[in-house]
């Protein structure tokens, strides 16, 4: 049995640049799609594979980002018209019968790899269909890897099996990873070893085919002595590009072999979308035709679809009061919804019952009609936008998928259908069937109360968010922005004086060539294509000539313009308010996030940041009133972990930071320096999050082995903290989970990684999730609590804004006073921790002032 496994955005980008630009009839770009199409259509009629499937990248970083900051930095973003093409070619393939494989944190590469040893587990061969050359050290008998490039305008695809590629690099290709591990790779960003080439690594690995022996020997080697010195001097960065480089065989997607088999059948919905792009060369290959009657015969399982009409809606009102629920899904906003009630599908629209379409709605959204939906948040938006009622949701199908499996990227109806009912099923029918499976997985996961008192209530909460916005002083951000242009080019003028010529700032070779070539600076690791100029490299700088203050004032200054003063003027509604979007299934710890634009990520310490939070307002006769947490996560940490001196140093009132200086450094409260307390936040922070001796150094400056040292007191101090930790990394191998205090679960099988670098991203992960997680499920509660009682006192006040551990609140400025206790009390009493939980609430015209 054969599997054959695409790498989609590998592949659509060399169809993409290896196919002349083709559009379809209504103008869209094409040719990405059509030339995946052709390599797949040619490589199914040559292997002739039993099951086929495609792996795609999720935009969002992986444990490899977690790992090292700029890895993939300097790729380009996808051009916009292979932006344009990404979901018609899902489409595609859907409507193909060939599964889709996404994994949030994870590449598409590590599911080829995955998918490589699970056909080898069950018996089966693999192909991998791939641009990149990462995927060789996949290559095994079973598992060969068929690379496609594009040239001259044109796609081919060349075989390697084991054999061939030994021909070629002249080693097993198991050790591709040890050649990228000296010599890096540049379209990924991995450094490797700076001064070591692709010549030099070959011969290496040639001769003696592991950095480990490489490293074991360095001191014999029958290398030049300045060679042996760049592999001394770059050990590190060879075993961290080695991580990097190396596919993970374990990545989290529910993938058998058998369960991808694949029969080309002339699907109705296939010709369709090939008819609407103009492929008719594949219509005609694969003997497509609109096929009435197949698509009649697809459909007749499916529960009966009925338009609501004037002569119908009787049979709907009387279908709707019979039902124990309906699920309700729209399909173009709210003109077009489907309700199932379970026996058969409603098709609603303003055309087809006319005047009286708004009265239904009222009826349908009422409180008195229990409704099953899909991310009701934004239904609820829909609904407060044309001032219709958003009542009696009892569930969400997204939100419970979402709290069942929070790394997934897809939960949608149809995928999951297919994963918790067995079947694939659409629209509102999937939701009225999935209602009851997930409801009861979710109490089974003792998930409850975070559903049903936390995650369902916020969504009104987050709706209500929405519509109101928060007020931006237009003028004052527009100016701001422009004074901002004339400190850039006066820091452009400067820069250049300092270089001796004019040259593009913003490019990094050229800046190399300033910094190292002609200022003659102390140069730090190097790419391919040239001396790094990152921000950790430039840090280590300062100091050493004053155009380095100077380049990082101007990026810091032209991120901010562009991010900023000029993103957020593009984005004032016409009330003059930003009205962003709150996600709720997208962070694995179950935070919020803040989307078009994303308000969460101004910097807060920063004197930059706090100049954008003077744009941001109260409005005419308002105060906004601010109230967050003090150190919630450190809290949460003496709470759980159960360490009776962090306890105490919280419970005493004093400053945790001085204390845990005092503690660790070993000297009096009294005699704790701004230094000695700005590590030990550092050492504080730092083990929440499970940070490694290498980069707490390197935040504070110290080397590793005094890092070390820090950590170590802090541990013999605070000793249930390292009980704890080392207990919950032991109970999260056994349970294959982490969980909050609320239930809210995380699952980590990356801690049955043979991976080390997985492993330990698992492993920080236990430690940081719980607490984390904890922390976001309380202030989701407080943001419910906060809510009621705004509107159980009759207050004009209106929640606006959550960032992190913060709340703001735009109100009446005689309510600002009442607003502030009020914030206060329903902060800190949202839970009893064995530590106090202080907020503390401020108030202003400004985010800035109320900050």
């Amino acid at each position: 049995m054969k599997l054959m496994i695409l790498d989609g955005n590998s592949i659509v980008n060399r169809a993409f640049y290896g196919v002349r630009m083709l559009t379809a009839p209504d103008g869209a770009p094409t040719n990405g799609v059509y030339g995946f199409v052709a390599i797949l259509q040619k490589l199914l009629d040559e292997q002739r594979p039993d099951s086929v499937c495609v792996a795609f990248d999720v935009h969002a970083p992986t444990f490899r980002h977690e790992a090292f900051a700029d890895y993939k930095a300097q790729r380009r973003p996808m051009p916009d018209d292979l932006v344009k093409q990404m979901p018609v070619l899902k489409d595609v393939l859907d409507a193909m019968g060939i599964r889709r494989y996404e994994c949030a944190g994870w590449e598409a590469d590590d599911i080829l790899g995955t998918a490589g040893k699970k056909c080898e587990d069950a018996g089966w061969d693999c192909l991998i269909v791939t641009g990149d050359k990462d995927s060789f050290q996949l290559i095994t008998d079973t598992t060969h890897v068929f690379h496609v490039k594009s040239r001259m305008g044109q796609t081919e695809t060349q075989e390697y099996t084991p054999e061939v590629f030994r021909a070629e690099y002249g080693f097993d290709p198991a050790h591709i990873v040890d050649l990228k591990a000296l010599m890096g790779d540049p379209s990924d960003n991995i450094p490797g070893v700076p001064g070591v080439g692709e010549k030099t690594a070959m011969d290496l690995i040639q001769r003696y085919t592991t950095i480990e022996r490489i490293y074991d020997g360095l001191d014999t080697l029958d290398v030049r002595d300045v060679v042996r010195k760049k592999l001394a001097e770059g050990r590190d960065s060879a075993f961290q590009s080695y991580r990097l480089a190396t596919i993970s065989r374990e990545a989290p997607v529910d993938f058998a072999p058998e369960a991808n088999l694949w029969q080309r059948t002339a699907s109705p919905a296939l010709y369709e979308l090939f008819h609407r792009l103009g492929f008719n060369k594949f219509i005609d290959k694969w003997g497509l035709t609109a096929g009435a009657e197949a698509a009649a015969a697809a459909k007749s399982a499916a529960l009966p679809e009925t338009d609501v009409t004037a002569e119908t809606l009787p049979q709907f009102c009387a279908a709707l009061a019979a039902a124990d629920y309906a699920a309700v899904l729209p399909a173009d906003g709210l003109d077009g919804l489907e309700v199932c009630d379970g026996r058969q599908v409603w098709r609603l629209n303003w055309s087809a019952v006319g005047e009286g379409y708004n009265d239904l709605l009222r009826a349908l959204f009422s409180p008195e009609v229990k409704k099953v939906s899909q991310n009701i948040k934004d239904l609820m938006n829909l609904l407060l936008a044309e001032k219709l009622p958003a009542e009696g949701f009892v569930f969400d199908t997204a939100l419970a998928a979402y709290l069942l499996e929070s790394t997934e990227s897809d939960y949608s109806p149809q995928r999951l259908s297919v994963r918790y009912l067995g079947e694939e099923k659409h629209g509102a029918e999937a939701l009225w069937r999935l209602y009851p499976v997930l409801d009861k997985a979710i109490r089974d996961g003792g998930m409850r109360k975070l559903l049903y008192d936390i995650e369902l209530p916020l969504c009104r909460v987050l709706a209500d968010m929405e519509r109101v916005g928060f007020l931006v002083d237009k003028k004052a951000l527009f100016d701001y922005g422009a004074g901002m242009t004339g400190t850039i080019d006066a820091l452009q003028k400067t820069i250049w004086a300092r270089a001796g010529r004019e040259f593009n700032i913003n490019s990094p070779k050229q800046l190399g060539e300033v910094l190292y070539d002609d200022l003659q600076l102390p140069s730090g690791k190097k790419t391919k294509t040239g001396w790094s100029t990152n921000a950790d490299v430039l840090e280590k700088l300062q100091g050493k000539h004053p155009i380095i203050r100077d380049i990082l004032d101007y990026r810091t200054l032209t991120k901010l313009k562009s991010t900023y003063a000029d993103g957020l003027l593009k984005v004032i509604s016409p009330d003059g308010r930003i009205h962003t979007s709150f996600q709720m299934t997208v962070t694995a710890t179950g935070r919020l996030s803040s989307t078009e634009p994303n308000l969460q990520n101004i910097p807060v310490r920063s004197e930059l940041g706090g100049e954008i939070r003077k744009m941001f307002t109260a409005g005419p006769g308002n105060l906004l009133v601010d109230a967050d947490y003090s150190q919630i996560e450190l809290r949460l940490l003496a709470h759980i972990s159960g360490d009776k001196a962090m306890r105490e140093a919280f419970l005493s009132g004093m400053d945790f930071h001085t204390v845990t200086a005092s503690q660790v450094f070993g000297v009096p409260v009294e005699a704790v320096t701004p230094l000695l307390r700005g590590r030990a936040k550092a050492v504080n922070f730092g083990i929440v999050y499970g940070i490694s001796p290498w980069s707490l150094g390197n935040d504070i400056g110290v080397s590793t082995a005094e890092a070390k040292a820090y950590m170590d007191a802090y541990y013999e101090k605070y000793s249930g903290v390292r009980a704890y930790m080392d207990g919950i990394i032991e109970k999260a191998k056994r349970d294959g989970y982490v969980e909050t205090l609320y239930g809210r679960r995380r699952s980590l099988p990356e801690l049955k990684s043979s991976n080390f670098a997985q492993r330990s991203f698992g492993e920080r992960v236990a430690l940081n999730m719980p607490i984390q997680g904890t922390a976001a499920d309380i202030i989701k509660l407080a943001m419910v609590n906060v809510a009621a009682r705004l509107r159980r006192e009759g207050l004009a006040a209106q929640l606006i804004l959550q960032v992190h551990d913060e709340l703001i609140v735009e109100c009446p400025a005689d309510e600002a006073e009442t607003v502030k206790k009020l914030l206060e009390e329903e902060m800190e009493n949202v839970v009893h921790l064995a530590v106090p939980l202080p907020a503390e609430a401020k108030s202003g015209v400004t985010w800035a002032q109320a900050h």
